[in-house]
């Protein structure tokens, strides 16, 4: 487990406090879309951290081919539509080459600088040259906050700010009356870290997908 992560909830949770029942029933926001519009048509598909395939389905629907990447056993094992492997992150090699690799879930803002460059490292290990890097993260540092619409509430409380500028936070979800309650410890990146970073890790920041820069494309250096 990360440190200073953990996570309350019914359900099985991975060793991040990640809970697999929530990401079960946490609806798509346009992601698929997103990505669909960024991308060419039956594009090779390395999802990196797919959970328990939120957005891997759609994106076969689409007619991508995806292979699913997750360390959790209890997450993957939901997963049965497509090639999944179950490995880490920062260890996963392959000897396959992709038009695309997707890290969503702002696995980016990892605290941790280190680990943030070895999955970085496994997204230029596994991109064909000329492929595309895809990459969710925070815009944000977080802030105290109530967010709701008709499928679910989230609560962002107990925010504190850590040394090397990270952060923690407990992000209370709750749908149809279920509660989960992780906390988590994220690292907000300036446009000058994440370029050094991705510089790093052999790749170079070739633009963004949304005007609130969420969405971050990176491609081989």
């Amino acid at each position: 487990m990360r440190v200073g992560q953990s996570g309350t909830g019914p359900g099985a949770h991975t060793r991040d406090g990640s809970a697999v029942e929530l990401y079960e029933v946490t609806p798509t926001h346009g992601e698929d879309e997103l990505i669909d519009a960024a991308i060419a048509p039956r594009s090779s598909i390395l999802e990196l951290g797919c959970g328990t395939g939120r957005i891997t389905r759609p994106l076969l629907a689409r007619g991508h081919r995806v292979v699913a990447v997750d360390e959790s056993a209890d997450m993957i094992a939901r997963v049965t539509e497509t090639e999944t492997i179950l490995s880490t992150i920062d260890e996963l090699r392959l000897d396959r080459k992709f038009d695309v690799v997707l890290m969503m879930s702002f696995l980016i803002n990892v605290a941790d600088d280190a680990e943030r460059v070895r999955l970085l490292r496994t997204c230029a290990h596994h991109v064909r040259p000329g492929g595309s890097v895809i990459l969710q993260q925070e815009v944000a540092r977080h802030a105290p906050a109530v967010l709701e619409d008709e499928r679910r509430k989230l609560v962002i409380a107990d925010v504190e700010d850590l040394p090397g500028g990270a952060q923690a936070a407990t992000l209370t979800h709750i749908v149809k009356g279920r509660t989960w309650s992780p906390r988590i410890v994220t690292k907000y990146l300036s446009e000058d870290e994440l370029t050094a970073q991705l510089a790093e890790a052999g790749l170079q920041l070739s633009g963004y997908l949304s005007a609130d820069r969420m969405w971050v494309r990176a491609e081989l250096s």
